[in-house]
């Protein structure tokens, strides 16, 4: 009975302590877009997320703009790394590594105030760029080489303004006589292939039929490729980031080709739904550390 009292006893004085503890008050940080000190800004970018770090703690990443409630007051030290949706997945977002993370010190948090950071980044100075600054716009003197592929000598690609995200773009027809159009970029070399650093290609897209992309690679005397992604129809310009580093560590080649195929496809009952397809693709970029 008097273990039974004290241990009640005790409870009621650590109920009646809680009670007069005053309930902290969170300081709010509101984190806006990054401006993106690259050619093009943010307008030629898609950096829909912040990765947060304040005094040195992972506090989560949220889509931007967004207003995070934190519990620190006073100079704190805020970290965002710009993210990206990897693949274009929206659940698979990550830090974009060839951005420069923002960093700033004594950044003054107020309990039930909002302080409001603007981010901003640029490419690493590290960043290697193995197609070459600017060639894969398509719109100056020195653009990245494309060939056809495919074994129709009467379709093939062009270089052109009509409807271009900026400047000029590559543009893939097809159509019932001609279903099948394929090219490849000209080759790149000297890729990282043991997983560190990872490589990505960035591009622009519109296309108004499902197309895919490939890596084209030497496999002994002759050349392979590997599926890398299918995008689905966009009726308008879309930014994507896709993450090549896993495939080339799977096939151990530091030299491959963008190889990118639009056809149209039979249903069924081997009727074409779709009589003609356009694929327009952009401001190619494969990047890595």
């Amino acid at each position: 009975m008097y273990r039974i009292l004290t241990s009640s006893f005790a409870l009621a004085l650590l109920l009646s302590s809680c009670k007069d503890t005053p309930e902290q008050i969170p300081s709010y940080i509101r984190i806006e877009p990054f401006v993106v000190n690259a050619q093009g800004d943010a307008s030629w970018h898609k950096i829909t997320d912040g990765w947060l770090y304040v005094n040195g703690e992972y506090l989560g990443a949220y889509t931007l703009p967004a207003e995070v409630p934190i519990l620190a007051e006073g100079p704190c030290n805020i970290i965002v790394f710009p993210g990206v949706k990897e693949n274009g997945i929206a659940t698979s977002p990550n830090i974009y590594p060839n951005l420069t993370r923002w960093d700033a010190t004594g950044i003054a948090l107020t309990p039930a105030q909002t302080t409001v950071v603007k981010p901003s980044t640029t490419y690493d100075q590290r960043a290697v760029f193995p197609f070459g600054a600017g060639r894969g716009d398509f719109d100056g003197g020195s653009n990245i080489v494309i060939e056809n592929r495919d074994d129709d000598p009467d379709n093939g690609f062009s270089i052109t303004s009509d409807s271009a995200f900026f400047g000029k773009c590559i543009l893939m027809q097809v159509d019932t006589a001609h279903p099948l159009l394929d090219i490849a970029t000209e080759k790149v070399i000297n890729i990282p292939v043991s997983g560190s650093p990872e490589v990505w290609v960035e591009m622009h897209y519109k296309c108004d039929i499902p197309y895919f992309l490939y890596i084209a690679y030497p496999n002994g005397g002759s050349e392979s490729v590997r599926a890398v992604y299918q995008f689905n129809t966009s009726a308008s310009w879309n930014k994507i980031y896709i993450n090549l580093t896993e495939t080339l560590t799977d096939v151990q080649t530091p030299q491959f080709r963008l190889y990118f195929r639009a056809s149209l496809n039979k249903d069924a009952t081997g009727k074409y739904p779709q009589l003609r397809g356009a694929v327009r693709i952009d401001n190619i970029r494969i990047t890595h550390l």
